[in-house]
């Protein structure tokens, strides 16, 4: 008995090793985030969306802010002008009543220059094209915000998707290994005539099935391996795995869902955004209303023109300076039903971001809640799986002796074995699930952040020793 019993132990051993152990210097989650940061393209074009929101804001700014141009331009011109019934002055010659003034130039050059400025005093249009841009970089913050935890939040689904590749894998392995012993046992069995060819036939189909399995677990393992890596360029048969008995996998909600559900309506990422979008399509709709409304500027100019040739009074020339300083008033009066029609446009737009915004938000709320209620049931389920795979070990090791003493048969060894494996592989899955909805929580409410990160990476690495641990069972 205590031969079976230590033969059981260093199996159970070296399926342990084979789960949890890392190669040295493993790669763990906060490692993978700094990475992607640099090379994810998501994020990169996110950060783009944010400079350019906050040149937005910059746009805003100024709108109200005077305008200032010069102007200047030269070509060929003609100019005949007739004037009658002038009175004439100069000094010396007296005064002359009725005068004609004729001057002709033709094909001269003409050049002219200027400067011109411009200040907007009333300007509903302005005003709400300005709110719209500072609208735009708020919206645009707050998705960088998503962005970025979105960004974080799928480098820690492909690094628990490699994990629990790795883990299937290697349980899968041991599986394979366990029925190709059991295979040969069963055929030895049967050449010296103490066990049946239907041993045989069970075995060689499980281990078939097994190696299906295998396969399949191969190839979704390259999968997520590759996945891994184009977010990050690091390897991914490296790196820290999740241990079973880290106590912050398991830890109630640090606040009551009330004050979750409260944190999202007011900070979360993706509920701001949508609210951003809505506040512009409101402004959008005031910019297309005050396309209606009179406007007020402060105009101010000033330049000179010359006209110089001959014509056919002979040679002539033309100077003129001038400068003026005044308001500009312009009335839209009447604009063909365009801008009635854009109004309503808008207003119609409007009314579909605000429902927009009311679904984004009641999504929040119930992937908040749903977050939130996984983690408070998580303990209660992991101590379930946590039994489930003890009584699975349990069973598998009483049906491991009742088939060396004759009380089962090889598929009841094979059953109990892979039982084992589902087992201690829906433990895994669990953990990695309530990894993620910590994290998926504080994301909702834009609070996923390296520390954040760092509590999960404390539940990564090593297993305890499978010894030690089997010692401290009461």
């Amino acid at each position: 008995m205590s031969t079976v019993r230590t033969a059981l132990s260093a199996l159970g051993l070296a399926l342990s090793l084979a789960l949890a152990a890392p190669a040295a210097g493993a790669a763990d989650l906060l490692q993978a985030w700094e990475a992607a940061q640099a090379r994810d393209p998501a994020l990169a074009a996110a950060r783009a969306d944010r400079a350019a929101g906050q040149a937005r804001a910059e746009q805003a700014d100024g709108l109200w802010r005077p305008t200032l141009e010069a102007r200047a331009s030269a070509g060929r011109a003609t100019q005949e002008t007739w004037i009658r019934g002038a009175r004439f002055a100069a000094p010396g010659l007296g005064s002359m009543q009725e005068a004609d003034f004729d001057t002709s130039i033709t094909g001269g050059t003409r050049t002219e220059y200027g400067i011109r400025l411009r200040q907007p005093l009333i300007d509903p249009g302005r005003d709400a094209e300005a709110g719209r841009l500072r609208h735009a970089a708020a919206r645009a913050e707050a998705a960088w915000t998503a962005a970025r935890q979105q960004a974080a939040l799928q480098v820690a689904e492909r690094y628990f998707d490699v994990l629990l590749g790795e883990r299937e894998r290697a349980a899968l392995e041991v599986q394979r290994q366990a029925v190709a012993r059991l295979l040969g046992q069963a055929r030895a069995r049967y050449r010296i005539g103490d066990g049946s060819i239907l041993d045989t036939h069970e075995a060689q189909a499980r281990l078939g099935q097994v190696e299906a399995l295998v396969r399949d677990a191969d190839t979704q393992l390259e999968i997520a391996r590759a996945a891994f890596q184009d977010v990050t360029g690091l390897p991914a048969e490296a790196l820290a795995p999740l241990r079973r008995d880290a106590p912050v996998l398991t830890a109630a909600p640090d606040e009551p869902l009330a004050d979750w559900l409260a944190r999202v309506e007011r900070a979360g990422p993706a509920v701001l955004e949508s609210l951003e979008a809505a506040a512009m399509a409101q402004r959008q709709a005031d910019r297309a209303r005050a396309a209606m409304r009179p406007s007020l500027d402060l105009v101010g100019e000033a330049g000179r023109s010359r006209l110089t040739g001959s014509g056919a009074f002979g040679e002539a020339s033309q100077t003129a300076n001038q400068w003026t300083v005044g308001l500009e008033l312009r009335i839209p009066l009447y604009s063909g039903g365009v801008s009635d029609a854009r109004y309503r446009e808008a207003l119609a737009e409007r009314d579909g971001a605000r429902h927009r915004a009311a679904a984004d938000r009641q999504r929040a709320a119930l992937l908040t809640r749903a977050a939130w209620l996984r983690l408070d049931a998580g303990a209660a389920r992991i101590q379930a799986l946590r039994q489930a795979l003890e009584a699975s070990a349990a069973r598998r090791d009483a049906t491991r002796l009742g088939v060396e003493e004759g009380e089962r048969t090889t598929l009841d060894r094979l059953d109990a074995e892979r039982e084992y494996a589902q087992a201690g592989l829906a433990l895994d899955r669990a953990l990695a699930a309530l990894a993620l909805d910590r994290l998926r929580l504080r994301a909702l409410a834009g609070a996923l952040d390296e520390a954040a990160l760092e509590s999960i990476n404390q539940a990564l690495g090593p297993e305890p020793s499978p010894t030690r641990t089997r010692s401290t069972r009461p």
